[in-house]
C-alpha cells in the first residue's frame, strides 16, 4: 500500500452565487436563506456532504447546515426567519408576499399565531405585529416562551396583545442615572467679564 498524501485531499467542490434581494441563493435546487447583510454580494460557497460554507472574498460569513430534495421531490427549501428580519424590520409589509411566508414562521405555533393576527389586525397592522413579534423573539431569544404565551390567548378566544405593549415588555425603558452636577460661583463669571479673573483662593492669599 503506498503512504497516505501528506496533506488532506479536498473533499468540496466550490461554486460562486450571487446573494439576491431577498436574501436567498440556490444551491443544488434547494433554496437557502442566508444573513441580510449579504444581500447583493458575490459569494463562493464551499459544498461539502453535510454542509455548506459561505465566503465573501477571504472572509468566512456563515456555516449552514446542507439539505437534499426529499425523494420525488423536484426541490427543497431551508428558510431561517433570523437571516431575513432584519430586512423585514425595515419593510414589513414585505412580509405578506414573500412567496415562502409560512417557511418563515419558525414553528406551527407561529403559524397558527399569524393567521389570528391577520384576522384581528388591519393588513398593514398584521404584517408589522408578526414581524415585530419574531424581531423580538430572535432579540431576546424566547422564541418557544413567548409563542406558548401568545398562543393562550387564541386557545382562550382572547384577543392578541398590541405589539407595542410586547415591546415595552421585553425593551422595557432603562432607567437614567441620576448625573449629580455642581453649579459653579457665579461671582466668577463677573470677573471674567470684567476681564480681572483671578481665582479667589489665590486673591486670599
Amino acid at each position: 500500500m503506498q503512504a497516505l498524501p501528506g496533506e488532506r485531499f479536498m473533499d468540496y467542490s466550490e461554486i460562486s452565487l450571487k446573494v439576491t434581494r431577498s436574501s436567498t441563493v440556490e444551491v443544488k435546487r434547494v433554496l437557502y436563506t442566508v444573513p441580510s447583510r449579504m444581500i447583493g454580494e458575490t459569494v463562493r460557497v464551499r459544498l461539502y456532504h453535510d454542509r455548506l460554507v459561505f465566503y465573501v472574498g477571504q472572509a468566512l460569513t456563515v456555516t449552514l447546515p446542507r439539505v437534499y430534495p426529499q425523494a420525488g421531490q423536484e426541490r427543497a427549501r431551508r428558510i431561517d426567519y433570523r437571516h431575513l428580519i432584519h430586512s423585514l424590520s425595515a419593510k414589513p409589509q414585505a412580509f405578506r408576499f414573500l412567496q415562502f411566508r409560512d417557511e418563515v414562521l419558525p414553528t406551527e405555533t407561529y403559524r397558527t399565531l399569524w393567521r389570528h393576527c391577520d384576522q384581528q389586525f388591519q393588513s398593514q397592522d398584521a404584517c408589522k405585529w408578526m414581524v415585530g413579534v419574531l424581531r423580538l423573539v430572535m432579540d431576546h431569544g424566547c422564541e418557544e416562551r413567548l409563542g406558548n404565551e401568545l398562543l393562550v390567548n387564541v386557545d382562550n378566544n382572547k384577543p392578541l396583545p398590541p405589539l407595542k405593549a410586547l415591546q415595552e415588555r421585553y425593551l422595557g425603558k432603562k432607567p437614567v442615572p441620576a448625573i449629580p452636577t455642581r453649579q459653579h460661583d457665579l461671582e466668577g463669571y463677573d470677573h471674567l467679564l470684567q476681564g480681572s479673573w483671578y481665582h479667589r483662593e489665590a486673591a486670599h492669599a
